[in-house]
């Protein structure tokens, strides 16, 4: 029974673990600071393949009001190395270079001052000028139903199993 037990466990962590794994991510800007005095902030949900965005709301505001949009359009194309946000006639518009892809394990990544093809500039928005601080970043979280579902499951075999033994005593 011992090994039932250990097996129940083993199966409630990857159940858990798995149902994780399929969460959209949300990934919120951090301190995007660009040289004009302009601040990026908002978040992006992308899916767990980290290939498209889901849903956003970016603002980029500041001193320098005509580089200031809200993101009305997503191009999810150069995801996950790359995030393009633009207002509705892509007259403005921003495109963040991470320093490593976006991945299914979210976490704190970087913002570069250098894009894909070694250029000096860490966004591309007309108007913006550069980011301007090294802690820029895009962050994440594990989404709170998941880690919800792991806990609840591993809960159920623990109890189980403590219930089981005293059966058995």
């Amino acid at each position: 029974m011992r090994t039932t037990s250990r097996v129940a466990i083993l199966l409630a962590l990857l159940v858990g673990s798995g149902i994780s794994a399929f969460a959209d991510i949300t990934w919120n800007l951090q301190d995007v600071d660009f040289s004009n005095g302009n601040q990026a902030t908002g978040y992006f949900i992308t899916n767990d393949a980290v290939n498209t965005v889901i849903s956003f709301s970016i603002t980029v505001s500041g001193p320098a009001t005509l580089a200031a949009f809200t993101a009305a359009s997503v191009d999810s194309a150069y995801l996950p190395g790359e995030i393009g946000f633009a207002n509705s006639g892509w007259a403005a518009y921003v495109d963040l270079y991470p320093s490593s892809p976006l991945t299914p394990a979210g976490g704190t990544i970087y913002l570069t001052g250098h894009d894909a093809w070694g250029d000096k500039y860490g966004v591309d928005c007309p108007g913006c000028g550069v980011v301007d601080n090294p802690l820029a970043a895009v962050t994440t979280l594990a989404e709170p139903s998941a880690v919800l579902v792991f806990f609840v499951a591993l809960a159920g075999v623990t109890g189980g199993t403590r219930l089981f033994r005293r059966k058995r005593a």
